[in-house]
């Protein structure tokens, strides 16, 4: 039927505001978050969310967040491809997330998710399948689902993908991971193992490289950090984002020491938490939204 909605936002608005002026603690798969535990003790977060394959080493998360269209990897893994096999096992029900929010494209023919997993929102961002970005982006708020997670407008580096048909934006799933503490009613959302400059993962999971969806050109450098061209793209749209966490009163702190800190974005935090090398603690400058 026309105009229904492929996702479903009354799932997600049925969380809004559930956590409301708690802490969020936001696990993603950069080197950094190696000293995950340490910091989760040091905050005490009301709720911990974990994206893609961090549900590998964190088995009772309160919320994991998998954004993406796994139907390519999933054909690779149907070829026997192990780097592929492990990408799937995000979907499986072998770990016990409380909840589990997941793309709706992935119940496309053929369905990824197990008939098992009963804990799952379909979910969807914003200007996915052709809807106008930019229209949606004019009523973004942190605090509310509307349209979709937050996504960034459409990354563009000529030769930099193996296809012109992949297309994708600049917002990765650390965004949408704020997003989603944003809508929960959170106060203050942390973030480890949002690097942007890690080329592996601290977990056991495929590590960025040259393959079948990305070139040698996609990869570059900055301030002497391994990076990717579209992680630089997305670190400074998220540093142009400052005004809106200060209008929807959500407080970004960021502790994975690495392209924020380089680029100087306004997360970078005040706070002493392990540098990404292992060597001593580095401190760096808190967010002042």
């Amino acid at each position: 039927m026309e105009g229904v909605r492929p996702d479903n936002p009354q799932g997600m608005n049925n969380l809004t505001a559930s956590n409301y002026g708690g802490t969020a603690l936001v696990i993603l798969g950069g080197e950094s978050a190696r000293g995950w535990q340490s910091l989760r003790d040091s905050l005490d977060p009301d709720v911990v969310i974990g994206v893609n394959g961090v549900c590998f080493e964190i088995d009772d998360l309160d919320y994991h967040l998998v954004v993406e269209n796994m139907h390519l990897a999933a054909g690779r893994a149907a070829k026997g491809e192990e780097r592929y096999r492990q990408m799937m096992r995000i979907l499986s029900p072998d770990h016990h997330a409380r909840r589990r929010l997941y793309s709706f494209l992935n119940w496309k023919d053929p369905v990824l998710i197990d008939d098992r997993i009963r804990n799952v929102v379909k979910i969807k961002r914003m200007g996915e399948l052709g809807d106008d970005y930019e229209a949606q982006f004019v009523r973004f708020n942190f605090r509310a689902y509307g349209d979709g997670f937050l996504a960034g407008p459409l990354f563009d580096h000529p030769g930099a993908l193996t296809s012109e048909r992949i297309q994708f934006r600049v917002g990765t799933v650390g965004t949408q991971a704020i997003h989603l503490a944003g809508i929960l009613g959170c106060a203050e959302v942390h973030t480890i193992g949002m690097d942007f400059c890690s080329l592996d993962h601290w977990y056991k999971y495929p590590k960025y490289q040259p393959d079948r969806f990305r070139t040698g050109r996609m990869f570059t450098q900055f301030a002497g950090l391994q990076t990717q061209h579209d992680w630089l793209q997305g670190a400074r749209w998220l540093g142009t984002l400052e005004p809106l966490f200060e209008r929807d009163g959500l407080r970004w702190v960021d502790h994975s020491h690495g392209l924020f800190e380089a680029m100087g974005l306004f997360c970078a935090s005040t706070s002493t938490t392990p540098s990404t090398s292992g060597g001593a603690s580095v401190p760096a400058r808190r967010a002042h939204v």
